[in-house]
């Protein structure tokens, strides 16, 4: 466009420069021929009888001027020097030609250079980003830009990328957990499986004489194969209670309902264990989530109670907060160290109490990724007297 607009001031200038250059169209010349052909008649014209011209007379070629002039010769052979002007109207016209295409050009210039700096040279700056995301380049922040333009657009690409940098690190840290736990079960298998193998051997050889022993033999088989399915039971929930995949039907539930089937599936157990178990009186309500994953969190914490308790007491207690219901779960006896605290959620964390006890350290994970995904939350607190684990429900 700067190109074919200067293109356009050339041709207006050699336009009125070249274009009809006839004596018709310069008036100036028709003064300068009447008054030469004065002159060469014989006559002397006067200056003043015409409207361009300023001055006639003899020719001195030694004389200097700056002013327009012609040359006219009279019948007895003598020169005349002729001064005129020119139209000025025309002059003019040009002038302010030249000035409207000079502001144009100007500002045709000062458009493109806006356009370059906030318009092109931004795209082309980030005209590579989509490429580097999809190779993974993930890890560069992306330069903010004050344009109006494009500044919206790079503070959301941005945060695509730090998005995708999420999900990728959390991939990785998956794959991660998960080949952990299997080398972790894997090691694990091999102390019952190998009982297993043991009992099997000394029954088939007839080690075992006395009905009382084969007995004996028999319930060894029977439990190591209850530890083999509980650890095949944890690798199907580590893979099942995936955080980023975790699936959830969140439809309000009442508080009654989960603690009648926590109940009932605790109440035998804890009376053989010689545990008390009380829970406090509660006011019924309303909690958004999932039904089935609340009890599951309650059950884990429950599990834990009766595993790193003292088999004492176990009571499970309620409290409200602004719009949540507060279920707490607390053990008797306590054998955690207090900086220990901040990891007891940590995928396959095991604190120093979980000497000699069975599991992969994946409970309170697991509980912290469902509550979080029914929007609650979960906390310990502890003292050495007791253990207390604190699920947040929020209410309909």
């Amino acid at each position: 466009m700067l190109a074919a607009e200067i293109a356009l001031l050339i041709l207006s200038n050699l336009f009125f420069a070249y274009a009809d250059n006839s004596d018709q169209n310069r008036p100036e010349r028709v003064d300068v021929a009447r008054a030469a052909g004065v002159i060469e008649a014989g006559g002397m014209p006067d200056a003043s009888d015409y409207t361009y011209i300023t001055e006639i007379k003899l020719f001195d070629p030694s004389e200097k001027t700056n002013d327009a002039y012609a040359v006219a010769v009279s019948a007895e052979g003598q020169y005349y020097r002729i001064s005129y002007r020119g139209d000025r109207g025309k002059t003019a016209s040009l002038w302010v030609i030249n000035a409207v295409w000079t502001v144009v050009i100007v500002g045709t210039l000062i458009a493109a250079l806006y356009i370059y700096r906030k318009l092109l040279r931004p795209f082309r700056d980030i005209s590579a980003l989509p490429k580097e995301l999809a190779k993974g380049n993930l890890s560069v922040p992306i330069e903010e830009e004050k344009s109006r333009y494009y500044g919206e657009f790079l503070w959301g690409m941005d945060r695509l990328r730090a998005y995708m940098e999420e999900e990728k690190e959390s991939r990785l840290a998956l794959e991660k957990e998960k080949k952990t736990l299997i080398l972790t079960l894997s090691h694990d298998i091999k102390t019952p499986l190998s009982a297993i193998k043991l009992y099997d051997r000394a029954l088939a050889t007839g080690l075992y004489d006395t009905e009382e022993k084969r007995k004996e033999a028999y319930d060894g088989i029977k439990k190591n194969a209850e530890d083999l399915e509980a650890y095949v039971e944890e690798i199907r929930r580590a893979v099942r209670e995936d955080a980023q995949t975790v699936r959830m039907e969140n439809r309000p539930w009442y508080l009654t309902g989960v603690l009648d089937d926590l109940a009932a599936l605790y109440k035998e157990k804890t009376a053989r264990m010689r545990t008390e178990f009380v829970i406090d009186p509660y006011e019924d309500c309303l909690l958004a989530g999932d039904r089935e994953r609340a009890l599951e969190v309650l059950q884990n914490l429950m599990e834990n109670a009766l595993k790193y308790g003292d088999g004492k007491r176990i009571g499970i207690s309620f409290a409200d907060e602004e719009d949540c219901r507060l279920v707490t779960v607390t053990n008797s006896g306590n054998t955690l160290k207090r900086d220990e605290e901040t990891s007891i959620f940590d995928s396959f964390y095991r604190g120093s109490n979980a000497a000699g006890k069975k599991g992969s350290g994946l409970g309170l994970y697991i509980c912290r990724n469902l509550m979080r995904a029914m929007d609650g939350d979960i906390y310990i607190k502890c003292d050495d007297a007791s253990f207390a684990v604190t699920a947040v429900f929020r209410k309909v």
